[in-house]
């Protein structure tokens, strides 16, 4: 069975995680080995992919989930999306605050703060949240993520190394308050419309898929 039909058959929490270990592997290793351009263009385009492309990201796809969810009346959702903005940026912040000196927290440019990229941190982050509730658009999400986490090497606002840990912490993160959200009623309901022919139903610990 190839890669494109087990996605077709997973639910869009096993979708979501298949996407985030592959395109996340991918930018990690895209990040490690890619030598910048040079070029003056592409360092703008990376440039603005990783500040107002990036800020954009964010705010629309905050914006999508939380109307989505409020269309449904699904509040857990909603407290899920703006928990998992405070998180990460708790998690990213609270690493910067060490004020670590090692070679490997500075930015490229010498300055402080470039441990871990919190871009990168935010970007997978959303990408999963984002295709489990909206699987079809799975490659635009790990797409736009994976191009941020490129944009913040080509700018030189971030190592390698650094994007890499932001990466893994912003799949940890999400994994973590995801796995909490599984439990909730909203759950059966908003993933288990992917699941095909298989209603969710209520049992006396938690909703569960038929």
């Amino acid at each position: 069975m190839n890669m494109l039909k087990l996605l077709r058959q997973r639910d869009s929490f096993s979708k979501a995680l298949i996407w985030a270990v592959g395109v996340g592997l991918a930018t990690i290793l895209l990040v490690l080995t890619m030598k910048k351009s040079g070029n003056i263009d592409i360092w703008a385009l990376a440039y603005n992919i990783g500040n107002q492309g990036n800020d954009l990201f964010l705010i629309l796809t905050n914006l999508l989930i939380i109307g989505w969810a409020l269309n449904k009346r699904w509040r857990s959702i909603i407290y899920l999306t703006l928990t998992l903005d405070a998180a990460v940026w708790a998690v990213v912040q609270g690493v910067k605050a060490l004020h670590l000196t090692t070679e490997w927290a500075y930015r490229p440019n010498g300055g402080a703060g470039g441990f871990p990229s919190g871009h990168a941190t935010h970007a997978f982050a959303m990408a999963f949240l984002l295709t489990l509730f909206f699987p079809r658009l799975a490659w635009l999400w790990y797409g736009c993520a994976a191009v941020i986490s490129w944009s913040r090497v080509e700018s030189d606002w971030h190592t390698g190394f650094q994007v890499t840990v932001g990466v893994v912490l912003g799949i940890g993160t999400v994994l973590l308050l995801v796995g909490r959200w599984l439990k909730h009623p909203d759950a059966a309901q908003a993933i288990g419309r992917f699941q095909q022919g298989k209603p969710a139903v209520q049992t006396d610990q938690k909703y569960v898929i038929e």
